[in-house]
């Protein structure tokens, strides 16, 4: 059976229903081992298709090809891919491998990683890898056995989803370090722009303000708010704002709190500004938008 017959398989017999994996991010996990069936040393068996999440996956051993309409990709034991959702991709395995995958939804997971995947999001055409060093594989391994734990309990309390969650976060993470220190090397401009959202995202429930973000990094406020609305086409401000209605979809969907407790929790001041902002995002109020997408 290929790779998308035994992620199938695995779904389905781990019997989780629609309602339980909306509240998780996590969709599926496999773990792949060497072809079985007889080939020569390079033959490989290429394998080509889409899916509706994303993709992260860690090598363990062996050596292949990941592919996309625009990329070849060499990998190798120590690689680390994150394959958008819906991108058409094929691998190849050409020297037997074994390897783990996490298939997930990067938008159930909560605000403050998110940064993460900014980049992807305006190209979401591309393949990203990156080569962890031997502490970081270790570390990954470690991760991704715990979450894979947890997944495989089919406990659903919160702290299972916790546990998950830092694990899955801690490989993200590492993904992102050792990938920064293998690509060219960006501008001064670019390099400051990702520290500020980088610090966005960790404390945009914070009464954070733009004068504050652009004092820390050295830069006039009209400047930050100038080249921050170029890269990213909303003001610093509104990026906050959107950042604070994002968490908040994801508790209102994943969580039971109250609408005037997530208010506070994601950073509003007044429970009456949340309901303005909410819902004029969403066109529906917070408790209308719960009950649209339970």
């Amino acid at each position: 059976m290929n790779r998308e017959g035994l992620r199938i398989r695995s779904f389905i017999e781990r019997g989780w229903n629609m309602e339980n994996s909306q509240k998780s991010f996590v969709i599926s996990m496999e773990r792949f081992k060497p072809h079985t069936f007889q080939a020569e040393q390079g033959e490989g068996l290429f394998r080509s298709h889409a899916h509706e999440y994303d993709e992260l996956t860690l090598v363990l051993d062996g050596e292949g090809y990941y592919s996309s309409s625009e990329q070849n990709i060499k990998v190798a034991a120590g690689d680390l891919i994150l394959i958008p959702a819906r991108l058409h991709h094929g691998f190849v395995c050409t020297r037997p491998w074994q390897g783990i995958s996490v298939h997930f939804f990067h938008d159930r997971l909560p605000v403050h990683c998110q940064y993460l995947f900014h980049e992807i999001e305006s190209k979401p055409h591309r393949i990203r890898s990156a080569h962890l060093h031997e502490d970081d594989m270790r570390w990954a391994e470690v991760s991704f056995f715990q979450l894979e734990k947890e997944w495989n309990s089919n406990r659903q309390d919160i702290d299972a989803y916790n546990i998950m969650r830092i694990a899955f976060e801690t490989t993200l993470l590492i993904f992102q370090r050792n990938r920064e220190t293998t690509m060219p090397t960006a501008g001064a401009d670019q390099v400051v722009l990702e520290a500020i959202v980088k610090e966005i995202h960790s404390s945009y429930h914070t009464q954070i303000t733009v004068n504050e973000l652009a004092a820390r990094h050295f830069i006039s406020e009209s400047n930050l708010r100038r080249k921050f609305s170029e890269a990213f086409g909303v003001s610093p401000k509104q990026y906050i704002i959107n950042l604070r209605l994002m968490e908040a979809k994801r508790l209102l969907r994943q969580t039971d709190k109250a609408i005037e407790s997530i208010s506070a929790e994601v950073g509003f001041t007044s429970s009456s500004r949340f309901y303005e902002f909410f819902t004029k995002s969403n066109g529906a109020t917070p408790l209308e938008w719960r009950k649209q997408n339970p």
